[in-house]
């Protein structure tokens, strides 16, 4: 039976660069790597994983953590379930296991660090829907935990972030809206200190610049928290001005909450208003009307976190800040500016 020895010969490298490639480890070089895999190949090597654990101390399993913020089936959150598909094949494709580890707390407690404390893993990913304590900041920092973060762009050095450029999308939406002749706009979000929410939050920023630079003003719609965000922000806008021809919300869930909302008053889209969301939920496509909306990659965004994570278990030291961009996805909700 071949071992690690045998196929290093054969590649003509040492045995740690056999380590490398077996464990998807990184820092080898491309043509490298070729090599060693045709040797393992030619060999029939097939390695053995629990032995490998116990020498490394590796449990080759992967932690995602995520803080769930309202009690709800994870089957039922689009966004996460994505992210998690990404994570779920890039890890069974490099022979990595991955452990979901959630929680219930709107209260700001969650623990990021827990399942990397009962070492049931070697790195984690978190999905950024709740804020980092600066202590656990400090820690990953101290003890070098492998860690990086989906969605959010945490200032640590100690930390890499896979994220989307939402700004960009955002202009795109805004020149898209004022070019149908749109010149009242407003944002439907969450108040910033009861949800933790970077997406909207940079998206809602991205909206108030990009319009002042046009000399337009932006109505900001804030729902108290966000597993209500879909039937408290269309009670909050018949409430107030109702100027606001053109919308942009956070996502897709809360604008077909939203629209939903609205038709109940009467108001129709987009014979009144236009909307556009983000993540081009499936439950967009079959509205009617149809929701604008821009798809992020969350696949991809996935898999390019567990490349990332796997690199940092394999010695790489620099933080990764790698950014993805979003397609629009057309919908029926975008139309002309109504005449009032």
């Amino acid at each position: 039976m071949a071992t690690q020895k045998d196929v290093a010969d054969r590649a003509g490298v040492s045995f740690i660069t056999v380590s490398r490639v077996v464990n998807h480890l990184g820092n080898v070089k491309p043509e490298t790597r070729a090599r060693v895999e045709e040797a393992i190949r030619e060999l029939r090597y097939y390695p053995n994983r629990q032995a490998q654990a116990l020498n490394q101390g590796f449990t080759r399993t992967l932690g995602l953590v995520t803080p769930r913020m309202f009690d709800r089936p994870l089957f039922d959150n689009f966004y996460v379930m994505s992210l998690l598909s990404g994570v779920e094949m890039r890890g069974r494709e490099l022979g990595w296991d991955v452990l979901i580890s959630t929680d219930y707390d709107r209260r700001g407690a969650f623990d990021f660090l827990r399942v990397w404390h009962q070492r049931k893993v070697d790195g984690l990913i978190f999905v950024g829907l709740g804020e980092i304590p600066p202590q656990q900041l400090d820690e990953i920092a101290s003890k070098g935990i492998p860690v990086v973060v989906l969605s959010d762009r945490i200032a640590s050095p100690a930390v890499s972030w896979i994220d989307t450029r939402s700004a960009e999308a955002v202009a795109d939406a805004i020149d898209r809206l004022v070019a149908l002749g749109h010149r009242e706009f407003a944002f439907l979000g969450v108040t910033a200190d009861t949800d933790y929410n970077p997406n909207f939050r940079d998206r809602q920023r991205a909206a108030r610049e990009i319009l002042a630079a046009k000399g337009l003003g932006l109505e900001v719609i804030s729902a108290p928290a966000m597993f209500d965000a879909g039937e408290e922000t269309p009670k909050l806008y018949l409430a107030g001005s109702r100027k606001a021809t053109a919308i942009i919300s956070g996502n897709d869930s809360v604008a077909l909450g939203f629209m939903a909302g609205l038709a109940r008053s009467g108001l129709e889209c987009p014979r009144d208003y236009s909307i556009v969301g983000f993540d081009a939920e499936p439950s967009g496509r079959i509205h009617r009307p149809t929701l604008a909306s821009y798809a992020q990659p969350l696949v991809a965004m996935g898999q390019a976190a567990v490349t990332t994570l796997l690199d940092r278990l394999g010695g790489a030291r620099e933080k990764v800040e790698r950014t993805f961009p979003l397609e629009f996805v057309p919908g029926g909700s975008l139309g002309p500016v109504p005449r009032r």
